[in-house]
């Protein structure tokens, strides 16, 4: 959707503005603004929420490595720009996810008239640096022709929501397809939609929905080195609890970095619907360990 309106995109900028991005405000044209998500000291991947005004964008970059690097765009509120270079550019709305790989000459921002926020993943690498180049001219980005949205996203009113319809419209990743191969790990019924596989992309990301009251079994995602998961909430409200630790509320812009070896669960609220994006994050010997199921007494009482 389109937002002329500051005020108006706030509401539904999910992961927050944050401050001017002073640091890097020399590679934009127009203001742009940065919220990071995560502590860069504690935190396997970086993460953090870039918020362009009506027509920012950034200048034409490459993001370099010597091995591993390169970026995933997860775009959650308005609407902007994507281009690779000899490419035509590509609308992003929320829900697009975009994938950029080292080496790749592109730029990314804000269509002239609305708001754009996407959160800025960062794929570790080594000797990464990012080399920035010539400014999209104003003639070059006001050439861009604009079609029709085909968004069907439809911010909520509450971050609760029981209506399956209205849930189904504010999720923007998608509920996918019933999840099956994991019924059994489940208290009710989830589902799963794919955004990304490994192979040519460096991570497994899927949406994960969980209709009113489902939970998933204890469990641990083991590694001897790297591995764990990264929670990215987007739709409804739900929980999360580590063992030995009180359950932690989440909701819409939550993020939940699970190391490795770490015994958990997560799950919807008993009053509403829930969607976050399971991120697995790499690891030697990678697997996860299922446990019994949270008790309907011990849920209850959440």
């Amino acid at each position: 959707m389109k937002y002329t309106d500051n005020k108006s995109f706030d509401k539904v900028n999910m992961f927050g503005q944050g401050v001017p991005n002073d640091m890097f405000a020399k590679y934009f044209i127009g203001n742009s603004y940065l919220n990071f998500l995560v502590d860069p000291k504690t935190s396997p991947v970086f993460l953090a929420n870039v918020t362009f005004e009506p027509g920012c964008r950034n200048n034409w970059h490459v993001h370099n490595a010597k091995s591993g690097g390169g970026q995933i765009l997860i775009c959650t509120a308005g609407e902007g720009w994507y281009q690779e270079e000899g490419k035509k550019p590509q609308s992003l709305t929320e829900g697009s996810i975009v994938y950029i790989p080292t080496g790749v000459k592109h730029w990314h921002g804000a269509k002239a008239d609305t708001w754009f926020s996407h959160i800025s993943f960062e794929v570790p690498g080594e000797e990464k640096a990012n080399e920035w180049l010539e400014p999209v001219s104003d003639e070059v980005y006001n050439a861009i022709k604009d079609k029709k949205n085909k968004s069907k996203f439809v911010p909520a009113t509450s971050t609760k929501i029981m209506d399956a319809k209205v849930f189904d419209q504010a999720n923007m990743f998608q509920r996918g397809m019933y999840n099956f191969m994991l019924k059994k790990q489940f208290s009710k019924k989830s589902y799963l939609k794919m955004l990304m596989m490994p192979g040519k992309k460096p991570y497994f990301m899927a949406n994960v929905t969980f209709e009113p009251g489902c939970a998933n079994s204890w469990h641990t995602h083991k590694a001897t080195k790297g591995g764990g998961q990264l929670l990215i909430c987007t739709a409804g409200e739900g929980w999360y609890q580590e063992e030995g630790k009180e359950a932690v509320s989440l909701k819409s812009g939550s993020i939940v970095v699970i190391p490795a070896n770490v015994k958990h669960w997560h799950g919807a609220k008993a009053d509403s619907w829930f969607s976050h994006i399971a991120v697995s994050l790499p690891g030697e010997d990678a697997s996860n360990e299922w446990f019994d199921m949270i008790s309907d007494e011990a849920y209850s009482k959440l």
